[in-house]
């Protein structure tokens, strides 16, 4: 067997890629509004459950109601802190019915999170939202539904 002295070089930079990354948490959909007031918008809050600020430029979200979809695209120079917030609003020209569910891609087109299909018949300030912020485990009870604290942490 023969050594290979980059082998160990290579296992070091492994390592803090993974540390990078673990550091870096993630981007995610952490509460939509499907159905807003007359008037309101869809909007969709992000959160990064990282300690690590995030570029999110080029990114994009949309609320998908029915056959209707609506887009929304981040700006260059968006940044998101950590454990921070950020939102993107939808337009009041939208159409909704009574729920739907929303998604988000990165810059490349690559979906990072999508959340469950739900229901919101009541035309009120109520949203769909993760509790606590950043809670994850992939299941639909990630999701509550309860008064919408757009751009603030969701209360429990």
């Amino acid at each position: 067997m023969s050594y290979n002295p980059l082998s160990p070089l290579l296992q070091v930079a492994a390592c803090m890629l993974a540390l990078t990354a673990a550091a870096a948490g993630g981007v995610l959909i952490n509460e939509v509004e499907l159905n807003p007031p007359e008037g309101g918008t869809g909007w969709v809050e992000l959160y990064n459950t990282g300690n690590i600020s995030v570029d999110i430029s080029g990114w994009t979200a949309t609320i998908t109601d029915g056959g209707w979809v609506g887009k929304m695209v981040v700006p260059e120079g968006s940044l998101i802190p950590p454990n921070g917030f950020y939102v993107l609003e939808g337009s009041s020209s939208w159409s909704h019915d009574d729920g739907g569910f929303a998604a988000l891609y990165d810059e490349s087109g690559n979906k990072v999170d999508e959340t469950p299909t739900r229901i919101d018949s009541l035309n009120n300030d109520f949203a769909w939202g993760r509790r606590p912020d950043g809670y994850d485990t992939d299941t639909d009870g990630d999701f509550g539904l309860g008064m919408g604290t757009k751009g603030k942490p969701n209360k429990i």
